[in-house]
């Protein structure tokens, strides 16, 4: 059977990762059928929404992911779960220190504008008076898109954000390897050591 899932995962772009009580398959950034898009977190955020707004999405879910499984420990999870609000105002703080610094390096080699995607956060308003288009509410459909995959779950009247097991699983046994949680802490340091600053 391991062989067989294992030339499965091979023949359609796939990594198999086995953790003590399921398996799963996670798709190659390249995978034609099930890799995400920006097109697919555009569709999330509304019918007029552009590249930025995708752009912005991704970096929500970047937060969310590192303010659930930011630790610094063998078991890197540090909370049970999030509210909304709390995630809106660590994004103004990642927001706020862009705005105070100039075009960062990584920007070029990533060919991303932080600054555009910055401005599209600023340009909401903190809370709902068009429910579609404030900061929570956008971070609402960064959660919506995460729950659509069954990696969260929104509990609490979608104030609350909890995650599934699916997502523990592939954080602990896929994506925090050794290198990828020093490449975390090493961008976040940066931005909290220029707080202190």
């Amino acid at each position: 059977m391991r062989e067989e899932l294992q030339e499965l995962a091979e023949a359609l772009s796939f990594t198999l990762v086995e953790v003590p009580h399921a398996v799963y398959l996670v798709p190659e950034v390249d995978n034609p059928f099930l890799s995400v898009s920006l097109g697919d977190l555009r569709k999330g955020v509304g019918t007029s929404a552009h590249t930025v707004d995708a752009f912005l999405q991704c970096y929500i879910i970047m937060v969310i992911l590192y303010c659930f499984f930011g630790g610094k420990n063998a078991d890197p999870k540090r909370a049970s779960f999030l509210q909304i609000k709390d995630v809106a105002a660590e994004l103004d703080r990642h927001f706020a220190r862009s705005a105070e610094q100039t075009a960062q390096p990584w920007q070029e080699k990533m060919m991303i504008n932080f600054d555009q995607i910055a401005q599209v956060w600023n340009n909401l308003p903190l809370r709902e008076t068009n429910r579609g288009s404030s900061r929570e509410e956008t971070v609402r459909k960064a959660c919506r898109f995460l729950e659509k995959q069954k990696l969260v779950v929104l509990l609490d009247e979608q104030n609350e954000i909890r995650t599934t097991r699916r997502l523990d699983d592939l954080m602990i046994h896929y994506y925090l390897n050794d290198e990828r949680i020093a490449e975390l802490h090493r961008l976040f340091a940066r931005e909290e050591e220029k707080d202190l600053a």
